[in-house]
């Protein structure tokens, strides 16, 4: 929760209204709609399907996560309940093909005044077409600069994940920084936290940190 972008707050809650949420077509170059994205909303909570899928999604690409949990139906339940559905800051989109099926999730989350992260991108389905999560990707960002009022963007990935870097770099972002990370494990919770100095991580790669360069208004 941002707790300072009141503003972009009121903004979320508006389109993850379960009655009338927010949506978006995505289309190709010719203008034909290959996508169609909204958010995830408290009646999707009791959608079993849609939590069976996502919790599938989520275990079967783990490893590109900070906090890795055991990604259970129940489980992946209760997190949607408190983030991308509870916590005002966040938002989970939906990204859905022309047909229908389900293909993944892009999220936006408030980190400040003016700032926001993406967060919570995920491919989850196979032979998804080429350069379909870049157009999502563009029009997520179309909006949190045009419609939240955005000043300045970021996404978090893993350094040692080149695709989703490549990802976000031809969707426009820039890299600033890597920042170290150390692991610690619990039973089956694994936990990567940031560190302040590099010589306290355990591990081989670190969080690197992009940014979209928006022009001062």
């Amino acid at each position: 929760m941002s707790g300072s972008w009141p503003a972009a707050e009121r903004k979320l809650a508006r389109a993850k209204s379960p009655s009338d949420p927010l949506r978006f077509e995505i289309r190709d170059s010719a203008g034909a709609v290959v996508a169609r994205i909204r958010p995830i909303v408290e009646s999707d909570l009791t959608d079993n399907g849609l939590i069976a899928t996502i919790a599938r999604w989520r275990e079967e690409n783990k490893e590109r996560f900070l906090t890795i949990v055991p990604f259970s139906p129940e489980g992946t339940r209760h997190w949607m309940s408190r983030f991308p559905v509870g916590d005002p800051g966040r938002i989970l989109f939906l990204v859905e093909a022309a047909n229908g099926e389900r293909l993944g999730h892009y999220g936006l989350l408030l980190i400040g005044d003016g700032e926001a992260e993406i967060d919570n991108t995920l491919r989850g389905a196979a032979g998804v077409p080429a350069g379909l999560f870049g157009l999502v990707a563009q029009r997520i960002i179309r909006w949190a600069i045009d419609d939240l009022g955005a000043r300045r963007l970021v996404v978090r990935v893993l350094s040692n994940n080149r695709t989703a870097i490549r990802h976000q770099e031809r969707n426009g972002f820039v890299q600033e920084e890597i920042l170290p990370l150390r692991e610690s494990r619990d039973g089956d919770i694994v936990r990567r936290e940031v560190v302040a100095d590099a010589s306290l991580s355990n591990l081989p790669f670190g969080l690197a940190v992009l940014s979209y360069p928006i022009p001062r208004r």
